[in-house]
Order: C-alpha cells, then sequence, then structure tokens
C-alpha cells in the first residue's frame, strides 16, 4: 500500500481542495502513525473513514456537535485503520494510579504512539494550554529521554517536548468524558491486507450505514432534530457566549472542513452524496459568517437548511443496497 493513498480521490468535484489542520488531530496522528512505517495515507482520506464526521448531536453539555454521539475519535481511529488493511494495538488502564511510563518507554524504542485522548490543558508547550482544560487530544509520541517525551502536535507543534508530570495530568484525561478507561494509546501498525479503492469505499459505506442506523438506539438527540432543537434555541434567544464560541471556533470550521473531504470521498461512488456534501460545507461557511456578524435570522435559515441536507444525507446512506 505504500504510497498508494496519499492522494485517494481525485476526481473533479468543481471546487478547490484545501489542505490545513482542521482540527484533525486524531486524523493527522494516525497519518503520522503510518508513515512512520513507510505508509503514506492522506488525514483527507482517513479522517472520513473514522465515520466521526457524520450526524449531529445535541449533547448534554448544551453544545451542538456535527458527528454522531455513540462514535468517538479513537474508537474511529481503529476502524479506519481496519477499513484500509491495519492491524494495530490499542491498549489502556482500568486503574488511574498505573501510569505505564516504562512499558511507553520500551514501545518508543521501537516504534511510534498515539497518544490520546488526552487533556490540552497539561500541554505546556502550547500557548494557550491553560485555556485548553478539559479539551480532548491526540497527538504522535515518537521518543523519550530523561523526564521528557517527545511529541509531534498536530495542532501546529511538531517536535515539541513535555515533561512527564504534565504527560501524565494530560494522559489520565480525567475530564474527558468519552475516555476508554485512562492512559490510551495506539501502536504496532501493520499491512495485514491488500485494499483497493473499491475495497475500501465499500466497506466505508457499510460503516457508515451502521452508524446511521445505530443512531436510532441512542438516548442523545441527533442529526436533523439535533440540528433543529438548537435552531429553536436560537429562536427564543437562549444562546450562550460558551455555545456560540463551540460553533465559531470549532464546530463550524470542523464542519466545512470534514465533509469538503467526504464529498471527494463519495465521488469515486455517488456523485449525489458528493454534492450534497460540498452543499454542507458551503453552509457550515455561510453560518460561520452569520454567527459571527450576530445575524441569527441567516443563521436559522442557514442551520435549518442544513438539517434538511442532513435528513436527506442520512436517508440515501441507510437505502444504499452495497454488493
Amino acid at each position: 500500500m505504500k504510497k498508494q493513498l496519499g492522494q485517494f480521490f481525485t476526481a473533479d468535484t468543481g471546487h478547490i481542495s484545501y489542505i490545513g489542520n482542521g482540527a484533525y488531530c486524531y486524523s493527522n496522528s494516525a497519518a503520522m502513525l503510518l508513515a512512520s512505517i513507510g505508509e503514506t495515507v492522506s488525514p483527507n482520506l482517513i479522517e472520513p473513514l473514522t465515520g466521526v464526521g457524520l450526524g449531529a448531536s445535541f449533547g448534554k453539555n448544551g453544545l451542538l456537535f456535527f458527528s454522531h454521539p455513540n462514535l468517538l475519535p479513537d474508537l474511529g481511529i481503529g476502524k479506519a485503520l481496519d477499513i484500509l488493511g491495519f492491524s494495530y494495538q490499542a491498549k489502556s488502564s482500568r486503574v488511574i494510579n498505573k501510569f505505564p511510563l516504562e512499558e511507553l518507554k520500551r514501545t518508543l524504542t521501537k516504534e511510534a504512539v498515539i497518544l490520546g485522548p488526552l487533556d490540552m490543558g497539561y500541554l505546556a508547550y502550547n500557548p494557550n494550554h491553560k485555556l485548553l482544560k478539559g479539551i480532548d487530544h491526540f497527538v504522535l509520541a515518537y521518543g523519550m529521554e530523561d523526564e521528557s517525551i517527545f511529541l509531534h502536535d498536530p495542532a501546529g507543534f511538531p517536535c515539541v517536548k513535555l515533561d512527564l508530570q504534565n504527560l501524565r495530568k494530560a494522559w489520565v484525561a480525567e475530564r474527558i468524558s468519552y475516555r476508554q478507561g485512562y492512559y490510551r494509546y495506539i501502536t504496532s501498525a501493520k499491512q495485514i491486507a491488500e485494499r483497493n479503492k473499491n475495497d475500501i469505499y465499500k466497506s466505508a459505506l457499510k460503516f457508515f450505514q451502521q452508524i446511521y442506523k445505530r443512531s436510532k438506539n441512542t438516548d442523545v438527540l441527533n442529526g436533523s432534530e439535533a440540528i433543529l432543537h438548537f435552531v429553536k434555541k436560537i429562536k427564543t434567544g437562549k444562546i450562550s457566549k460558551a455555545q456560540k464560541e463551540h460553533l465559531t471556533f470549532f464546530a463550524f470550521p470542523l464542519g466545512a472542513k470534514r465533509a469538503l473531504d467526504f464529498s471527494n470521498f463519495f465521488t469515486f461512488g455517488d456523485k449525489i452524496l458528493s454534492k450534497l456534501k460540498y452543499q454542507q460545507a458551503k453552509l457550515f461557511g455561510e453560518a460561520q459568517a452569520a454567527a459571527m456578524g450576530n445575524n441569527s435570522l441567516e443563521l436559522i435559515a442557514v442551520l435549518s437548511e442544513l438539517a434538511e441536507s442532513e435528513r436527506n444525507i442520512e436517508k440515501i446512506i441507510i437505502g444504499l443496497k452495497i454488493k
């Protein structure tokens, strides 16, 4: 698979591609892990394969996310690696006091490791870390010496050093609600199956169907209903500063980036889905402008259109006949 999937689908979608971080910390970390074993796979492909950016959900914390409530980044990384034909090891501890430092040291003498979720509030090399407490993040660790670990942080910090005391606080991830145990990491990626583009596309579609079908069995408001629920809150003027900042600093820009990558992905087999996802990307951009301009009427209209688009995408994906 070496260098085969760096550029996956390059069909003309009628729009200009964007290259940037886009809060793709887990996809970028996974791409770096694969690069460490000589495999070039674009994070713009890995991100759709995680499935994380499908759907929408309105959490108990009052925040609107454009992702499925039960599919979380650490699980999404594993699913993307599966679809691409890689095996891997995912490890964590059930005991908060069992900091696996020696195990990590031994592993890093042989191979790189994805660490996460981490709490960004303890990543002291980041100038804004004190403002980021409780925000989840993923990085690639590639070495350790004395009392420090060396990281490639996809948030714009390559080759940074973090002391082990802050590593422990970040890695235990006590404030990250979705963590699977403590000190979770992924390593030992190895290609075990050759997957061509058709194999990857079909496997991904089946996975996407599962995601949407599982959304029917959750007690979290999701899909178009989650978006419309938030629209009602805007109409009643019940949007907090924190909710607006979540959308404008994170959810809208990330939603646009993800939608563009899904649009490119779907060009391989479904032009309608590709077009709908591109339309979503534009809607996210319009929502960003409306929110920053404090134009509530425009934001309501754009989000209502986004909810309809999401409803159509869900219906199409669930109804696909995949051979």
